[in-house]
């Protein structure tokens, strides 16, 4: 019974715009982030015509153009994220999964091992918790990169800093006075009128999900 609310728990959204709907999260007009920082500086910016991506900006460091920084704005795959550290871990374990698929598709030759740790500082007043993995990555040429993935929540959005240096420029590096510098100076929007839409056909569906699945468990183990 348990394994059957789990995977009911894991439930996410669905959604399949090939055309950005107009009551979408505007990122142009509604997300705040910086074009510049002390030590970085924005190069790219792509807003995603499937609103469950968000939009990923792009950054460099002034002094090492060969440092990437990314960072994603999404909005959050379920009706229910008030139990943080779950669904942080979740989406720690889906950005792992991204990344080992790249590596199955020939982007990368693999990577090491991750550490995953809890990311948490404090800047202006405002605390800032989330995630933050570790690992080694090597790209289909053989070089080796210093990469780090992290997580934070705000509101009911998901924002996840990619970083990587390579390690012919640097001695073991980490993304962490980008996430300092970038992360505090970004400000999303609320949800948009079309995730409160989709998510709340989602829990409109979930009692059916959950009863459908109570009523197989009954009948396939009637002693429980």
């Amino acid at each position: 019974m348990q394994k059957i609310i789990a995977a009911i728990l894991c439930l996410s959204l669905a959604s399949c715009a090939s055309i950005r709907p107009e009551n979408a999260t505007n990122y142009e007009s509604q997300l705040q982030y910086p074009d510049e920082t002390g030590n970085f500086v924005m190069i790219n910016k792509k807003v995603f015509d499937e609103p469950m991506l968000g939009i990923l900006l792009e950054y460099t460091n002034k002094q090492y153009t060969r440092d990437n920084i990314d960072v994603y704005v999404y909005p959050i795959a379920s009706f229910d994220w008030s139990d943080a550290e779950e669904t942080l871990n979740g989406e720690m374990q889906r950005v792992l999964a991204e990344i080992d698929q790249a590596i199955e598709y020939g982007h990368y030759q693999n990577r090491g091992p991750e550490v995953t740790e809890p990311y948490a500082f404090s800047q202006g007043g405002k605390q800032f918790s989330g995630l933050k993995s570790s690992f080694e990555l090597t790209d289909k040429n053989g070089i080796k990169y210093y990469s780090n993935a992290y997580v934070f929540l705000d509101k009911d959005k998901y924002l996840k800093f990619r970083t990587s240096f390579n390690s012919i420029d640097t001695v073991p590096w980490n993304g962490d006075e980008a996430v300092n510098e970038l992360l505090p100076a970004i400000e999303v929007p609320g949800e948009s009128e079309y995730m409160a839409g989709l998510r709340a056909e989602h829990k409109k569906r979930f009692t059916q999900h959950i009863m459908k699945l109570l009523l197989q468990a009954a009948q396939e183990n009637p002693e429980e």
